[in-house]
Order: C-alpha cells, then sequence, then structure tokens
C-alpha cells in the first residue's frame, strides 16, 4: 500500500489487469480493461475524453496488452492530448477503488418490496 492506505497505482494496475480473466498475471493490461478501469475511476466521461480517444493513444504503442511502464506511457500521451494533468489522471486512477467497486450509494425504501 502507498503512504496513508491507498493502493499505488501500480497496485491498481495489477488489480484491473486480472479483472474479468482469470488467466491474467497481473503484469500486462488490454484496452478494454483499461478502459473499464478508466470508466471507473471517472476518466473517461464521453465528453472530455472517450473511449475513441484512449483507444487512439493504446493503438500507438503498436501491442493488444501492455506492460506497467508503456501503461505510464500510455496515460501521459492521453493526458497530453486532452491538455489535462497526467498526475491528475494517475491519481483518479489510483483512488478509484478495486476493481468492480462503484463510490454510488444505494437508496432503498422500507416501501420497496425487493429491498
Amino acid at each position: 500500500m502507498a503512504a496513508g492506505g491507498k493502493p499505488s497505482l501500480e497496485m491498481q494496475f495489477c488489480a484491473f489487469s486480472k479483472f474479468g480473466d482469470t488467466k491474467s498475471d497481473g503484469k500486462t493490461i488490454t484496452l478494454t480493461q483499461s478502459d473499464k478501469w478508466m470508466k471507473q475511476a471517472g476518466v473517461i466521461d464521453g465528453k472530455k475524453i472517450t473511449t475513441t480517444d484512449t483507444g487512439i493513444c493504446f493503438n500507438k504503442l503498436k501491442s493488444k496488452t501492455i506492460p506497467y511502464k508503456d501503461f505510464e506511457k500510455y496515460v501521459e500521451d492521453l493526458a497530453n492530448s486532452k491538455k489535462i494533468s497526467p498526475d491528475e489522471l494517475k491519481l483518479k486512477l489510483q483512488e478509484c477503488g478495486e476493481p468492480g467497486t462503484t463510490a454510488t450509494t444505494v437508496f432503498r425504501s422500507s416501501r420497496c418490496p425487493c429491498n
């Protein structure tokens, strides 16, 4: 864990690279896994940054999967192409929680029979 009990960006990379892929060793990530991570982190918002933007930057690396070092370059290229601070993007990715979790609150009504 990084200072303050938060996972490091590299730890998050490993977790998201394994998410949805039981065969993954956590050393490389696909564009699909990266997009899921970026959506969860709020990096991909459909306005400032889209999946088209991520696809263009990811494909510059000419590989279907990329290791952590290339992922850092990819995030920096994406941020620079959208005139956003790379550190801001990295912080969002670092602090978004474990794969598959969301920061939304679930509304529960005492009148709803499904709760």
